[in-house]
């Protein structure tokens, strides 16, 4: 064996055991289900959208075959605080790309953060694992939102050719809140399929709507990906 690799295996063997250490290991088994998740996509088993989710705060979390991850989160009777958790997620693309393409990243991320934070500084401490817990998540999820960024198009447009429907006329029922001036979102039911479609109140009626209410889709802004809504 020559000293290239013997210091090529040394270093398989130093990253084998770090993942595998009480501080990394619950990224280490993460990371193992999103690799055989993609496997399955590969092998045509899964679909890219197979564990997209409803995220709702004042219930419980589904799975949803159909739709892509929708944040959801409960704006109660005047819908106060709903728009930052649902704007956050929003922020760092979740619901604009496919669930599991994000966690894929972020836990990426999270899991080499991990191992090369301990080698050198935590050096296996769980305290530390503890305290760099949601930094990591933090930076992770920011070097996902700068990578996955330019992906945001080219689903938009796979999403547009796969579900070129004319909605306007049709009624949707709000699962993120929307007023004039901020984005929700609501689903329609077009052929038996809910979808999740980006909208905005009308300025000509500039009521404040909030999830479970119903709406009529009245018009489309095309350039900014909408579509405006009126309260029944």
């Amino acid at each position: 064996m020559n000293l290239l690799n013997f210091f090529k295996l040394k270093a398989m063997q130093d990253l084998l055991q770090a993942a595998l250490s009480p501080a990394s290991i619950v990224y280490t088994l993460l990371l193992i289900v999103v690799l055989f998740y993609w496997l399955g996509i590969i092998a045509g088993a899964l679909d890219i959208s197979a564990f997209d989710i409803d995220v709702d705060m004042d219930a419980d979390v589904d799975v949803d075959v159909d739709v892509d991850v929708d944040a959801d989160v409960d704006a109660g009777a005047e819908g106060g605080g709903a728009g930052w958790f649902a704007g956050a997620l929003q922020f760092f693309n979740f619901g604009k790309l496919p669930f599991m393409l994000i966690m894929s990243f972020v836990l990426f991320f999270a899991w080499a953060i991990s191992i090369l934070a301990h080698y050198y500084v935590g050096h296996g401490s769980l305290l530390f694992s503890l305290a760099l817990l949601f930094p990591n998540l933090f930076v992770s999820l920011g070097l996902t939102k700068i990578l996955t960024t330019p992906l945001v198009p080219m689903f938009q447009n796979l999403d547009a050719g796969e579900t070129a429907v004319d909605y306007i006329g049709e009624e949707c029922e709000l699962t993120l809140p929307a007023n004039p001036s901020k984005m929700g979102q609501a689903q329609v039911i077009v052929d038996h399929s809910t979808l999740l479609i980006n909208v905005k109140v009308s300025e000509q009626k500039p009521a404040a709507m909030y999830k479970g209410d119903k709406a009529l889709i009245v018009g489309e802004d095309k350039e900014k990906g909408y579509y405006i809504i009126e309260k029944y």
